[in-house]
């Protein structure tokens, strides 16, 4: 493992996909216990794909205190809940949150639903609730990853998606020439608010996108760029082959 800081974010080079587990699943684990320590609970947003499944495995062998922690979703994709597609699908069998303990607070995204922006609008209602009409939303950790095209949460290059500042919670219509199926996404403001992000990546493919993250330039083209204003701490945990060489 090495380390290192930036004004902006810190950056994480795990040697190996165990070690890259294990140091993720550490860094959620210490931001929840600082959340429920200051505030009696935790609130944490996940992100799907299958570069985060590791890291949740090694969490949900940690002793965590799943009475006080509210689990949240960046994106979803639409469709069914039980589609080897859904994000909400893989991150609970992955974290083990069919638990009786923790079932009660999972929240999850209702991306079946053929209305996306009524279902946007339950879910950010429900944020609203959670966190306070007139408080920002700031969930305490927030895994988040990026695409080889840049793209964050389902903020994806050339949509104007990145740049959504007028609501917490965003339907994006499909891209059909992209085989990409509609979504529900957290919108940027949310993504910069979270007291704790921690990016994951890994693999030779990355090293383009994440350099192109970590310099100035327009967020539609680089939609990852929306971290670069984040207000929290922003940690990049990557492996070797995708730290950015050049």
């Amino acid at each position: 493992m090495s380390e290192v800081s930036t004004a902006r974010f810190e950056v994480t080079v795990a040697e190996s996909e165990a070690e890259h587990a294990a140091l993720g699943a550490e860094i959620v684990a210490r931001a929840i216990d600082a959340a429920v320590r200051a505030r009696g609970s935790a609130r944490v947003a996940l992100s799907g794909g299958s570069t985060p499944g590791p890291v949740y495995r090694k969490l949900a062998q940690m002793a965590l205190p799943l009475d006080r922690i509210d689990w949240f979703w960046v994106d979803e994709r639409a469709g069914d809940p039980t589609s080897p597609r859904s994000n909400f699908r893989a991150a609970r069998a992955d974290l083990g949150l069919d638990r009786a303990d923790a079932a009660a607070r999972v929240h999850r995204m209702e991306a079946e639903d053929p209305d996306l922006a009524a279902a946007a609008a339950r879910y950010e209602a429900l944020l609203r609730r959670t966190f306070g009409v007139a408080s920002a939303v700031a969930f305490d950790v927030m895994t988040l990853g990026i695409g080889d095209d840049g793209h964050t949460a389902s903020l994806f290059p050339a949509t104007g998606a990145a740049a959504i500042d007028d609501r917490l919670v965003a339907a994006i219509g499909a891209q059909p020439a992209k085989g990409l199926e509609a979504r529900l996404t957290l919108t940027a403001p949310v993504l910069c608010e979270a007291r704790t992000v921690l990016v994951l990546a890994r693999g030779a493919a990355k090293q383009r996108p994440i350099a192109s993250a970590w310099s100035e330039g327009p967020e539609d083209e680089v939609p990852a760029r929306v971290l670069l204003r984040a207000q929290g701490r922003v940690v990049w945990l990557v492996d070797r082959d995708a730290y950015p060489t050049g």
